[in-house]
C-alpha cells in the first residue's frame, strides 16, 4: 500500500502543471506549424518549430519511460527526492521549449504576429506553480 504524505502531494501536483505546461507548448507547436506552413517564405520557420516539437515528444517519451522503470524499482526511501527530480526534469524541457519557441518567435515577424494573436494564458510560465 502507498502512503500518501503532504510532500508527495506537493510533487504531484508540481508534476500535473509542468505536464499541462508541456501539453500547451505541445499544441501551440502544432498550432504554429500549421500557421507557417500556409506560407512558402515560412517553410524554414516551420521546419525549425517540427525539429522543436519532435525534440519535445521524444524527450517525454523518454523520460516517462525513466520513470515508469523507477517505479517499476522496489520502494525505496528517496522515492519523494526521485519524484521530484522527474518534475525538475520535466520543468528543465519545458524551459529549453520556451527558450527555443522565444528564440523562433523573435526571428519571425510572421510568427511574432500570429503568437501576439492567440491567447496568453497558454503561453504561461509554470515557474510561478513551481516555485
Amino acid at each position: 500500500m502507498k502512503t500518501v504524505t503532504y510532500d508527495s502531494l506537493q510533487a504531484e501536483h508540481a508534476w500535473m502543471i509542468v505536464s499541462d505546461q508541456l501539453q500547451q507548448r505541445n499544441n501551440m507547436l502544432a498550432k504554429s506549424i500549421s500557421h507557417m506552413e500556409r506560407n512558402p517564405g515560412e517553410l524554414p520557420m516551420a521546419s525549425r518549430l517540427i525539429i522543436l516539437r519532435y525534440h519535445l515528444k521524444m524527450s517525454l517519451r523518454l523520460l516517462t519511460q525513466e520513470a515508469r522503470q523507477q517505479k517499476q524499482q522496489p520502494k525505496t526511501e528517496n522515492q519523494l527526492a526521485t519524484q521530484w527530480m522527474h518534475v525538475h526534469q520535466l520543468f528543465f524541457l519545458l524551459r529549453q521549449i520556451d527558450n527555443e519557441l522565444g528564440r523562433a518567435t523573435n526571428e519571425s515577424h510572421m510568427l511574432r504576429s500570429w503568437m501576439g494573436k492567440t491567447e496568453g494564458r497558454v503561453y504561461r510560465s509554470a515557474l510561478v506553480h513551481l516555485n
